[in-house]
């Protein structure tokens, strides 16, 4: 059989193709979705938005620059994201004294809808530690940091 330009491509490379990074985060991303999806449903939150919502209860009123950098989000894309969230009245926002930024914070409402999916996330998250264990859960928290810093694009050896 002969060989063809792919499988050419693919001896030259450096790693295994098994051992992709997307692949494995992909389908790993997948599932974790998911699976928080499924137990967040009957609070009406969505995995995506109790991340939103919590980071934002937690870290106190924010500017969309500041949230979309403690969720990992693109600044233009949070606006969209909140639609749903400020629809509901679970997000409100207000002007800074500058009147040039909005700073964005969870609500009565959005602070009891939170305080009812907690115990729904808990249990996912519980189980999750309890299945790989509290060692290896540590480690994967670690690990997947060092992998956000490594393609961090502002991080100096992706500069250079």
């Amino acid at each position: 059989m002969p060989v063809d330009r792919l499988s050419r491509a693919v001896r030259s490379c450096a790693a295994d193709p098994s051992t992709c990074a997307l692949h494995h985060v992909s389908r790993t991303s997948r599932a974790v979705v998911s699976a928080y999806g499924e137990a967040l449903k009957p609070s009406g939150l969505t995995g995506h938005q109790f991340n939103v919502l919590m980071s934002l209860a937690q870290a106190g009123p924010l500017t969309v620059n500041r949230l979309a950098r403690l969720v990992g989000m693109d600044p233009t894309t949070v606006p969209r994201a909140l639609r749903p969230l400020r629809r509901r009245r679970l997000v409100g926002s207000r002007t800074t004294e500058d009147r040039r930024e909005r700073v964005l914070f969870v609500t009565a409402a959005g602070r009891r809808r939170l305080a009812a999916a907690v115990p729904l996330w808990d249990a996912v998250q519980r189980r999750v530690v309890r299945v790989i264990g509290s060692r290896a859960w540590d480690a994967l928290v670690a690990d997947l940091r060092a992998v956000r810093r490594a393609l961090d694009s502002s991080a100096p050896e992706a500069r250079s």
